[in-house]
């Protein structure tokens, strides 16, 4: 009988051996899962970034065109006033 209980003992020292590798296994796994999907999500933030810093090209590039369009329109609006102030004055003195 003590030769069943050494077996017995020694199945069960086994089993929990087991249990334990397989929860290291599993909390290895886990791990790995947790760092792939944060190097995926890592990636799609890269991604994220340069689309949006493309788009501040693009919107930055629009920024100054409307800029340099209102500084034109600014001077042909003083151009215009100005003539209209010349024929106005030209008016009043006659």
């Amino acid at each position: 009988m003590a030769d069943t209980d050494k077996l017995h003992q020694a199945f069960e020292r086994f089993d929990l051996a087991l249990r334990q590798f397989d929860a290291a296994l599993a909390k290895r796994a886990q791990g790995h899962a947790r760092l792939s999907a944060a190097a995926a999500e890592a990636e799609t933030l890269k991604r994220e970034n340069a689309a949006m810093k493309a788009d501040i090209k693009k919107v930055t590039a629009k920024a100054d065109d409307l800029a340099r369009t209102g500084i034109k329109a600014a001077g042909k609006i003083d151009t215009a006033m100005s003539r209209i102030r010349a024929v106005l004055h030209s008016n009043s003195t006659e």
